[in-house]
């Protein structure tokens, strides 16, 4: 039983921090860029999508499903904030969002 422990313990070392990349890839190259100018077409189809829970950065990470709202609080509560903040134009909090994120995927969810 012990050996598994260290076993298990030593894996989970080994494995690396993701990144948002690795969450929800087309989202980290979106947000990576410059935002789209308020009410743009581009602007617009991002909105309409973060403000679906399958296409939000959140949805993307668990497979385009909009499960998390009832299974997990936190991720429910970031995917609002990533809607909140692109809405606002706000770049620095998404980026901070983006950092909680990613933070919290890799403790709760990998």
């Amino acid at each position: 039983m012990v050996q598994r422990q260290v076993a298990f313990e030593k894996t989970k070392l080994q494995q690396k921090e993701l990144t948002l990349s690795d969450i929800s890839p087309k989202w980290a190259k979106r947000l990576g860029e410059q935002l789209p100018v308020p009410m743009s077409i581009t602007w617009l189809r991002w909105y309409f999508e973060l403000k679906r829970a399958s296409r939000c950065v959140v949805g993307e990470a668990y497979g385009y499903s909009s499960s998390f709202v009832f299974d997990c609080r936190e991720c429910d509560e970031i995917g609002w904030r990533f809607m909140l903040y692109f809405t606002v134009h706000s770049f620095s909090r998404l980026e901070e969002n983006k950092q909680r994120f990613v933070k919290h995927w890799n403790n709760e969810h990998s």
